[in-house]
């Protein structure tokens, strides 16, 4: 079973003219891929008919029950006044975990504004996700979501599970070096597979060097995600794949163990 636990709803990359003819671009591309569920992150942009902000991602995937949700606070907008707004659609079901994105806005894992929300989802056991790694636009922007800010936020709080995605691209050796340590930080594989993140990486050796030295320190502790649309699932599943894991070890890459972080009930 394979679970895409990082997807957007967008119509950026695709020839689709709405969010709705996305989302059923999304289930076509998981049935080409054999991929059995997906986590949806709904944008930190709201109000924008090209991609999914959490209101219109409820919306669009009520009654799917192959697909879940993650939550995406306004930091820059709303600070940290809707946590108890998350909290509510943690405890319905609503969503299974939080995105923030320093690097797409202008603030650090660190900052103050966050930090009702990281103590509010330690107590409930919700995962954090953090977006790292280089903006293609404006690459000065990865200073925001260094790991080693990250690495402040998983001590502070060491009961929270905290969630790196993109691996820091394209510093990934450093990613791995600076978080080896820190029990309680995962990792989640969008955009390790795409072409501009390999080449600006060192390459696809390079990549698989670094992944499989990840998965041989925390086998139960490494998620497999896309970032579809931007990326292609197909080439993500080949990554994976092509890595010198035993079959079980890509189980609980492919689908136990975002089973088990997200406490999806499947």
């Amino acid at each position: 079973m394979i679970i895409d636990s990082h997807v957007h709803l967008s119509i950026y990359e695709k020839q689709a003219i709405s969010l709705q003819d996305a989302l059923d671009e999304l289930l076509e591309e998981m049935r080409r891929n054999n991929v059995s569920y997906a986590i949806i992150i709904p944008d930190n942009i709201e109000n924008d008919a090209k991609i999914a902000d959490l209101d219109s991602a409820i919306s669009l995937i009520k009654g799917k029950n192959n697909l879940f949700l993650l939550g995406s606070p306004q930091i820059i907008q709303r600070g940290s006044s809707e946590a108890n707004r998350y909290k509510k659609l943690f405890i319905q079901g609503t969503i299974k975990g939080i995105k923030f994105f320093p690097g797409h806005d202008p603030y650090y894992p660190t900052d103050e504004r966050c930090l009702s929300y990281f103590e509010m989802c330690q107590n409930l056991g919700i995962p954090v996700i953090f977006h790292t790694g280089e903006n293609s636009n404006n690459p000065e922007l990865s200073k925001y979501n260094d790991p080693k800010y990250i690495v402040e936020v998983a001590k502070k709080y060491p009961n929270l599970k905290v969630v790196i995605t993109h691996y820091y691209w394209p510093r990934i050796e450093y990613c791995y070096e600076v978080t080896k340590n820190i029990l309680n930080i995962y990792f989640e594989l969008a955009g390790t597979a795409d072409d501009e993140v390999l080449e600006k990486s060192g390459g696809i050796e390079k990549m698989r060097e670094v992944l499989l030295k990840t998965v041989k320190d925390r086998p139960d502790q490494v998620i497999f995600g896309t970032d579809y649309p931007m990326c292609s699932i197909k080439k993500h599943i080949e990554l994976v794949r092509s890595l010198n894991l035993s079959e079980d070890i890509k189980e609980k890459v492919f689908s136990g163990n975002a089973i088990n972080l997200y406490k999806l009930s499947i």
